[in-house]
């Protein structure tokens, strides 16, 4: 089968489900991201073994959980918890009797729990915005929406998505000029026009669906804002892929690779769509 038509089976089969898992939210939403970033760290600790990095598996492991379960309870607890685990890495690399790679090895156990842990788990904030009391009732009475966090991760996720289509396709037909050669080859400049131009039509789509919660320029500005951080979350996984000399992070996703390979751009997608939120209700006087 080719490669094309397992990504296009996949689609078919995962986009309803994640809708399913996105309309309910609560505690089956966590579990899915709960997963996500279990079998992600299991991922990022091949490519360290890869490189003969150390590797802190168990710490990695349960630190990036407890980002995502504290997530759950609030931004509060999610701050102080990744303030905890900066403060226990670094003194549990403390037991080690050599010291010449400290810096190696608390580096690598951090880079993980920051880039799956804390990244990641903002998707979570993201669907429970509204335990913001203020904002839920801006939204409600403002804009119409009784299910505020649905809505965000709905625009996130099918913009980013489609993005990656609409670059890919337009690359494809069109694409000449490099985006960025020495990190991924295959992307070109115009394929990441093409795909911002289809993010923004997807986040006008998406936003008209919903009730238009959102003004048309500030519903270009998130779907801009998602494009950008589309693009930079999958070069930065491409350069952890390269560095690391693999093609695939894993081969969990049929057509797709890996958990890092597909939700790589999500990873910076859903911290800049959580705060471009918690501006835009700042600015609005909901916070």
């Amino acid at each position: 089968m080719s490669n094309p038509l397992k990504r296009l089976l996949t689609a078919i089969i995962a986009v309803p489900i994640l809708y399913i898992i996105f309309l309910l939210g609560g505690v089956i939403y966590l579990l899915f991201f709960l997963v996500l970033i279990v079998v992600g760290q299991v991922e990022y600790q091949k490519l360290l073994e890869s490189k003969n990095l150390p590797n802190e598996k168990i710490l990695g492991i349960i630190s990036s959980l407890l980002m995502g379960i504290t997530a759950y309870l609030g931004y509060y607890y999610f701050t102080f918890c990744f303030t905890a685990i900066v403060l226990v890495i670094l003194i549990l690399d403390l037991r080690k009797g050599d010291f010449s790679q400290t810096v190696t090895n608390i580096g690598a156990t951090l880079f993980g729990v920051i880039y799956l842990g804390w990244l990641l788990s903002h998707a979570i904030l993201l669907r429970n915005i509204d335990q913001y009391e203020n904002i839920k009732t801006y939204a409600l009475n403002n804009q119409g929406i009784s299910d505020l966090g649905f809505f965000l991760v709905v625009f996130a996720v099918a913009c980013t998505f489609l993005n990656d289509t609409g670059a890919y396709y337009t690359g494809t037909l069109i694409g000449k000029h490099k985006l960025a050669p020495k990190i991924s080859p295959g992307k070109t400049i115009e394929g990441t026009i093409g795909g911002i131009v289809v993010c923004i039509i997807s986040g006008l789509i998406v936003n008209y669906l919903f009730g238009n919660p959102l003004s048309s320029d500030w519903t270009i500005a998130f779907a801009l804002l998602v494009a950008i951080a589309a693009i930079l979350g999958d070069l930065v996984e491409s350069s952890i892929k390269r560095g690391a000399g693999i093609k695939d992070s894993g081969d969990i996703v049929p057509g797709h690779g890996g958990v890092l390979d597909r939700f790589d751009s999500l990873i910076f997608v859903f911290p800049v769509s959580y705060y471009f939120i918690i501006l835009y209700y700042s600015l609005h006087g909901a916070i």
